[in-house]
């Protein structure tokens, strides 16, 4: 199964490899719309469509990734010494500070 994140989280124990990877690598791997959405909200649908042009649905689906699996993360990083985000501001950043503090990777649970 393929799945678009938008953290990295470890949704099942197991052995798991992450890398990160480029826009053009992004649309390849978007592509074929094989894939399933996790994602919860729709700021960050919106950027991932204005990166891809592929519109990513928002569905705060939980999953459990099984061996063999992968998922696109699609996420917010800070430089360093930022504070994170107020989370009464989840759902509520805009689409440029999301395009201009994201991080684009794919987490493959090996074993």
């Amino acid at each position: 199964m393929k799945y678009i994140l938008n953290s990295a989280v470890i949704t099942s124990e197991g052995v798991y490899e992450y890398r990160l990877i480029t826009l053009d690598e992004m649309k390849h791997w978007l592509k074929n719309n094989d894939w399933v959405s996790t994602i919860g909200y729709e700021q960050t649908a919106e950027s991932i469509e204005e990166l891809t042009g592929i519109k990513v649905p928002v569905d705060r689906k939980i999953i459990k990734m099984e061996v063999g699996d992968e998922a696109l993360v699609f996420r917010l990083v800070f430089p360093k010494g930022t504070k994170r985000i107020d989370p009464k501001q989840k759902g509520q950043l805009s689409k440029e500070f999301i395009l201009e503090n994201c991080e684009m990777g794919i987490l493959k649970r090996l074993g």
